[in-house]
């Protein structure tokens, strides 16, 4: 799962690192857009089955998710909440197999704050899931049902359901092409207990990720990437064995996490990318040149990518096609995906990304020593 934008706010505090961790120092009633992400309990594929080729951008076999009868019933719960909560409106949802985003605006300040409208939608989806026959009458918490949407909160209607275009046609695709495993999945394990958040017998992943929108242009980001999410998870399947994360690669005279095409690590021919923080523009564009120019005659690029005139260089080779190796910083997250200008070269085989150190999601205690490390294996790599 990629980094939560407000998770540098709750390093400080000594919490245990979790991308399901709230920022400390936002009030979630008020105003502000919000991108939420639900796994399924277990990563079970409940919500549908991934349909359409990789390399097809319009049509029908284009990238889509055929959506089960709980994927639909997900769906118009969802798209359903301004129905209860009058002052958000649901800007977009991506459905995947089994998991969810989805970006809510909260168009002014609300007397429950956000967790309740998830805790809400989450209620209804498990009665939708009992009706299906996916979980027992028993799976669903007392808590719950106090939780569900405030009827009192209850004032517009379903008209700004939307705003610009859906991920999804206005007609739901017909039940009868969705696989009968994903329409009878396994049911989900119960666990009977008073617990607010059991740790099993949901059909959701206890909490949620949330992003909050800080900066000009993050939005039309969120959106670009839940557009392209089923395209990306059939480029992942079509190529398991650049996407999946090897814990011992042996690199030097040590083993590191990779993923990524390994044999770059065999080609004669590499070079490291340095930068300074302090060089001027004119300065990154003339290495940036010399970079293109040796990557055109078989080099590969080196680089830890942590300072500015690193990161364009290391774009401009992507987008030359010129291969990659990136040493990153904090490891492999579980679930890790490529951001998505590593993800097309990363199924072509062009990119490997490597980590000499385990996953971590707090902030870094001593950074400059980590770049000089990462730095040093970039140069014995290249040698």
């Amino acid at each position: 799962m990629e980094k939560n934008d407000n998770s540098h706010k709750a390093w400080a505090t000594g919490k245990k690192p979790s991308m399901k961790r709230r920022c400390d120092d936002k009030d979630y009633t008020e105003r502000g857009l919000y991108m939420v992400t639900l796994p399924t309990e277990g990563r079970k594929p409940l919500l549908g089955m991934l349909a359409g080729r990789a390399d097809c951008k319009e049509g029908p076999e284009s990238p889509h998710v055929v959506l089960s009868p709980f994927g639909e019933a997900v769906r118009t719960e969802w798209l359903g909440i301004p129905r209860y909560y009058s002052q958000i409106k649901v800007v977009r949802l991506c459905i995947m197999p089994d998991h969810i985003h989805g970006i809510l605006f909260v168009q002014e300040r609300m007397e429950r704050h956000l967790g309740h409208v998830i805790n809400g939608f989450k209620a209804g989806t498990r009665k939708a899931a009992r009706r299906i026959g996916i979980i027992g009458a028993e799976a669903e918490p007392q808590h719950t049902v106090q939780e569900r949407h405030s009827p009192s909160s209850s004032a517009a209607g379903s008209s700004s359901l939307a705003a610009g275009p859906s991920s999804f046609s206005a007609s739901p695709p017909s039940l009868a092409v969705v696989s009968s495993s994903v329409v009878s999945a396994e049911a989900v394990p119960q666990q009977k207990g008073s617990g607010k958040h059991p740790a099993h017998g949901t059909i959701w992943e206890t909490g949620y990720n949330d992003r909050i929108l800080l900066r000009k242009g993050q939005l039309q980001r969120w959106l670009d990437y839940l557009d392209d999410n089923p395209r990306r998870l059939l480029l992942k399947r079509q190529h398991p064995e650049f996407f999946t994360c090897l814990s011992a690669v042996p690199v030097l005279d040590t083993t590191m996490a990779a993923m990524g095409n390994r044999f770059l690590l065999e080609r004669p021919h590499k070079l490291q990318v340095q930068c300074s923080r302090h060089l001027y523009a004119e300065e990154i564009e003339q290495r940036k040149q010399e970079f293109l120019r040796a990557g055109r005659e078989c080099a590969v690029i080196v680089s830890p990518c942590i300072s500015p005139g690193e990161q364009q260089i290391a774009t401009a080779c992507l987008e030359a096609g010129i291969p990659l190796i990136v040493l990153l910083l904090k490891g492999f997250s579980p679930f890790f995906k490529p951001q998505p200008r590593y993800l097309d070269a990363c199924a072509a085989g062009r990119l490997l990304m490597l980590s000499p150190y385990p996953f971590q999601n707090e902030r870094i205690a001593d950074m400059r020593s980590r770049c000089l490390h990462l730095n040093e294996l970039a140069r014995r790599i290249c040698l």
